[in-house]
C-alpha cells in the first residue's frame, strides 16, 4: 500500500503533463494536431465514469444542438445522433435542457426532460449513476449528415431510399410521438379518410423564411404554393387539402384562392404576421413555449398521414416524409419546390 495521503490519479496526472510538455517543445507536430483536434473527429470518443451502473454499456446522452434551432431541426439532430449512437453500439438517451428553444418552464415542474413534452421515453438509464458515460457532439452528428447525406435543404433527399432505409427503425423504436399527438393529428383527418377520401398535404414556410438567410432555401410564395396545390387536386387524387403554416396572412390567402376546395387546419394555432419567426415569439398565453412546439409536432405528423405532399424544403416537410416512410408507407403525390437555396452573408441568428 502507498503512504497515507499519496493520490496515484494526482501522479499520474503530473506524469502525464510533463510527457505533454516535452512534446509541446520538441514541437512534436503530429502529437500537437492530434490533442488539437480531439473532440473535433467523430470517432475519438470521451467517455467518463459517473457512477457503477449498467455494466457493459456506455450510455451516450443526447443534447439540443443549440438554442436557435427550430422544433423540426432539433429533432433531425437527436435523429442523427441516435443514428450514430446506434451504429457505434451505445445506449441512447435523449436529455433535452434549457436551451431548447421550446422548453417550457411550467412544464418541466411536471415533465423534467423537455424531450418528454411530446415523445414518448424510450429508455430507463441513469447517465449519472452510468459506469461508462459519452456526451453526443456536433462532430458525431455531422458525420452522420455527410455519410448519409441527411438534409432538408436538398430536394433529392426526400426522394432517397438508403436515407429511409437508415432512419424509419431509429424513428420507430427512439422517435414516437404522445399518442394525444397522433391521435390529434388523426381526428382531423378522419372525416375525409373514412369516406375513403384522400387528403393532399400542404406546408408553407412563411414569417422568417422571407429573410433569405445563407444556405437557407430560396422563399416559396404563396402564388407557388397556390398554383402547386391546384395542379395537385387537378390529377382527382384528393377531396380534401390540409394546410400547416406558420404564416397567418398565407393561410387567409390560400384559402381565398382556393374557395371550392375543402381545406382543413388545426384551430387554435399561433401564427405569425410579417417576417418574424414563431419559434422565438412572445405571447401571454399559459405553456406558449410547450405550445409551440406541440403545434408543429401535430403539423409535421398530420402532414404525415396526408395521401400527398406538396412542401417547399424545410425540416417539417422533411420529417413528416421520413414518419411516413418509418410506417412503411409513400406519398401517392409528392412535389417539394424548389427554388435553391441562398448564398450571402446574411446569417441565420435567433430573434430578439
Amino acid at each position: 500500500m502507498g503512504e497515507k495521503g499519496n493520490n496515484p490519479h494526482k501522479s499520474s496526472g503530473f506524469i502525464l503533463l510533463l510527457r505533454t510538455l516535452k512534446r509541446v517543445i520538441r514541437r512534436d507536430e503530429n502529437y500537437i494536431q492530434k490533442v488539437s483536434a480531439f473532440d473535433e473527429k467523430a470517432d475519438t470518443i470521451q467517455i467518463r465514469h459517473n457512477g457503477d451502473e449498467d455494466y457493459g454499456k456506455i450510455i451516450y446522452v443526447i443534447k439540443e444542438n443549440s438554442g436557435v434551432d427550430g422544433f423540426c431541426a432539433t429533432v433531425g439532430f437527436v435523429l442523427c445522433r441516435l443514428i450514430y449512437a446506434t451504429q457505434h453500439g451505445f445506449a441512447p438517451v435523449i436529455r433535452l435542457t434549457k436551451e431548447f428553444a421550446y422548453y417550457d418552464e411550467e412544464m418541466s415542474r411536471e415533465i423534467a426532460n423537455p424531450w418528454e413534452y411530446y415523445f414518448v421515453k424510450s429508455d430507463d438509464y441513469d447517465e449519472n449513476r452510468a459506469l461508462h458515460v459519452c456526451y453526443s457532439n456536433y462532430y458525431h452528428m455531422n458525420e452522420i449528415r455527410e455519410k448519409y447525406h441527411y438534409g432538408a435543404y436538398d430536394e433529392e433527399n426526400y426522394h432517397d431510399v438508403k436515407l429511409f432505409n437508415v432512419c424509419s427503425p431509429i424513428i420507430r423504436e427512439y422517435m414516437v410521438l404522445k399518442p394525444s399527438v397522433v391521435k390529434e393529428a388523426s381526428d382531423l383527418l378522419k372525416p375525409i379518410k373514412e369516406k375513403g377520401g384522400k387528403v393532399l398535404g400542404v406546408h408553407f414556410r412563411g414569417t422568417d423564411y422571407k429573410k433569405g438567410y445563407n444556405r437557407h432555401p430560396v422563399y416559396v410564395d404563396e402564388d407557388q404554393t397556390i398554383e402547386e396545390i391546384r395542379k395537385a387536386m387537378d390529377t382527382g387524387k384528393f377531396e380534401a387539402v390540409f394546410l400547416a403554416t406558420d404564416d397567418a396572412e398565407a393561410c387567409d390567402r390560400i384559402r381565398k384562392a382556393l374557395p371550392d376546395t375543402p381545406i382543413l387546419i388545426h384551430e387554435n394555432v399561433y401564427r405569425s404576421d410579417g417576417d418574424e419567426s414563431v419559434a422565438f415569439s412572445t405571447e401571454n398565453r399559459k405553456n406558449h413555449r410547450y405550445l409551440l412546439g406541440l403545434e408543429i409536432a401535430r403539423d409535421m405528423y398530420t402532414l404525415s398521414l396526408c395521401d400527398g405532399l406538396v412542401a417547399g424544403k424545410s425540416s417539417v416537410g422533411f420529417l413528416s416524409n421520413l414518419y411516413k416512410h418509418s410506417r412503411n408507407e409513400e406519398y401517392e403525390y409528392l412535389h417539394i419546390i424548389d427554388n435553391g437555396n441562398y448564398s450571402n452573408d446574411n446569417e441565420y441568428y435567433k430573434e430578439s
